[in-house]
C-alpha cells in the first residue's frame, strides 16, 4: 500500500442553466486557484459523461467532482484556512447560474497501484 495522503472531495450535484458555460468558468478560473493552495500535491477534476447503457441502477446527473490532495491532515487544514480558499469562495459566488447541492468531504486516502504500474503511468497531467 502507498503512503497515506489527505484529500478534499467536492461534488456539484445539481445542474446549470448552461453546462458548457459553467464548466468553462470552473476550469478556467476555479481550478487554477486550487493550484495555489499551500502544499498541494494533486488536483483531479471529473466532469460528467453521458453514455448509453443498461446498468440496473439509477443514473445521476452530477455536473462535476474534484479532488485536491495533501501530504498531511495539517496541510489540508492549512489550505482550507488559507487566503486561496477565501478567493475560491468569492469565485463560487461568481459561478454562472446553477442549482443543486454542493457536498464537501475531507478524506484520508491511500493510492494502490496494480503490479507493474507506476504513478507516472496512471494518467495524463496538466500543469496550471
Amino acid at each position: 500500500a502507498g503512503t497515506p495522503r489527505f484529500s478534499y472531495l467536492v461534488s456539484y450535484e445539481g445542474s446549470a442553466e448552461d453546462l458548457n458555460t459553467w464548466l468553462r468558468h470552473y476550469l478556467a478560473k476555479h481550478v487554477p486557484m486550487m493550484a495555489h493552495f499551500p502544499a498541494i500535491r494533486q488536483i483531479e477534476v471529473c466532469t460528467r459523461l453521458d453514455w448509453c447503457g443498461q446498468l440496473p441502477w439509477p443514473r445521476v446527473d452530477y455536473m462535476l467532482r474534484n479532488k485536491v490532495v495533501f501530504d498531511s491532515a495539517e496541510a489540508l487544514t492549512a489550505a482550507l484556512h488559507s487566503p486561496v480558499r477565501h478567493e475560491m469562495r468569492k469565485d463560487y459566488h461568481a459561478f454562472p447560474p446553477f442549482s443543486g447541492r454542493v457536498s464537501h468531504y475531507p478524506m484520508s486516502m491511500v493510492a494502490i497501484l496494480p503490479a507493474g504500474a507506476t504513478a507516472e503511468s496512471r494518467s495524463p497531467e496538466r500543469r496550471w
